[in-house]
């Protein structure tokens, strides 16, 4: 079934949860919401034979899509009951791709899976929930891909980072769910090893069975494996790219930093040339404007008078002015200063 009864809370029909016997506590908010389980549950007669089995196990997997950019979830979760007339697998959750890719491992492996296992139908299970985690790790190796390829040394901005935490949030999920994945198929593996160990009803016939179920899981949990160093290729390579995002800004940064010290030290040299030429300029200035003042007099000689210089006695009325106005002036400088510091 499409509708992911199981994450949204809903309960399902009565018949099936009575037929799969579906534990209470997987029921819960707990369960609902993990990233994937898996649990199972058996019974054997008085001779050893495997009678029932039944197992109950969620997987979670991110499908990418690089153009446009955008994300999906696949929430699936699977009860199967098996007993030694037939085996039935409940699928819920499981969107149209899925069912695709379960449609072409069935018609590419069941000829040869042996009916007889409990464990037959996860083989092409697991086969098709692969095939989604391949998809999802190689859709974000290629938008990583194209991040390392069109990297814009020059132009670096908000967008291109942007991109990357999102690239980012998408590997790290999909490494997550793989991660999980990977120690559910670990799982059936061992219990394809156990089953056949506890099943007591002896035959070559069966015991070929079991290897041929188990070789199957052996090689989906290698391609599993391998998937799961590749996605966690992607996670380091991401942020590799990051890591030189950042140089590249703070190198460029460096040399536009550079360049307003250079434009700064020449500023201050000009500044400096006219400070230098102020100072060289300001003695006489202040001297001619006290001689143009008329507290000096100058009387030129005429008639055998000898010129003679004067100075009114009043003079002492500029500097009642003019010493209180510069300390006024030092004293509101001096309060910007530490108010501006402060």
């Amino acid at each position: 079934m499409q509708d992911d009864v199981f994450s949204t809370g809903k309960q399902l029909a009565p018949e099936l949860s009575q037929h799969f016997q579906i534990p209470g506590h997987l029921l819960s908010s707990a369960y609902r919401r993990s990233n994937g389980f898996f649990t199972f549950e058996e019974s054997f007669d008085q001779d050893g034979h495997l009678q029932t089995y039944k197992t109950w196990f969620r997987v979670l997997v991110k499908a990418v899509s690089p153009n446009p950019p955008g994300y999906s979830w696949h929430e699936m979760t699977f009860c199967s009951r098996w007993d030694p007339q037939r085996c039935i697998v409940l699928c819920i959750g499981v969107d149209l791709a899925f069912q695709h890719l379960l449609q072409q491992a069935l018609s590419h492996m069941w000829p040869r899976l042996p009916p007889s296992e409990p464990l037959s139908l996860h083989v092409p299970l697991v086969q098709a929930i692969l095939e989604l985690h391949d998809l999802s790790v190689w859709c974000i190796r290629d938008v990583i891909r194209t991040i390392e390829k069109d990297r814009p040394l020059s132009t670096l901005g908000f967008q291109d980072f942007s991109i990357m935490h999102e690239t980012a949030r998408h590997a790290i999920h999909s490494f997550e769910t793989l991660s999980v994945s990977l120690d559910t198929v670990e799982v059936m593996q061992q219990q394809a090893i156990d089953l056949s160990t506890k099943d007591k009803r002896g035959g070559g016939g069966h015991a070929d069975a079991s290897d041929q179920t188990r070789m199957h899981l052996d090689s989906q949990l290698r391609m599993l494996r391998g998937l799961f160093l590749r996605s966690q290729s992607n996670k380091e390579r991401l942020q590799n790219e990051i890591s030189l995002a950042y140089n590249l800004i703070a190198q460029r940064d460096s040399h536009v930093m550079k360049g307003l010290g250079e434009a700064a030290r020449l500023d201050s040299g000009a500044l400096k040339m006219i400070a230098v030429v102020t100072m060289a300029f300001l003695p006489p200035t202040f001297l001619s404007a006290i001689f143009s003042m008329s507290f000096f007099n100058f009387t030129p000689g005429n008639d055998g008078t000898k010129a003679a210089w004067s100075v009114s006695d009043k003079f002492w009325v500029y500097w009642v002015c003019a010493v209180p106005l510069t300390c006024l002036t030092m004293a509101i400088w001096y309060w910007r200063q530490n108010r501006s510091g402060n």
